[in-house]
């Protein structure tokens, strides 16, 4: 128990006002590394395109022997 003069908290109610803090500051680091993450995933998919586009490119610019 904490006291403070004539007010006193329990260490459980404590704790639960800790997590109720901390659950919504979690949910939005969470939610900005999944965005970040996907972002990552997507842009690596764009530039493996990227590179399948080039290399179908100058195959088509080559000469036919």
């Amino acid at each position: 128990m904490i006291e403070f003069g004539s007010v006193s908290i329990e260490w459980g109610t404590v704790l639960i006002q800790l997590v109720i803090l901390f659950l919504p500051i979690a949910l939005v680091i969470a939610c900005c590394l999944f965005i970040v993450k996907r972002t990552a995933i997507k842009q690596k998919a764009i530039d493996e395109l990227e590179r399948r586009v080039t290399a179908l490119e100058q195959e088509k610019k080559r000469p036919k022997s």
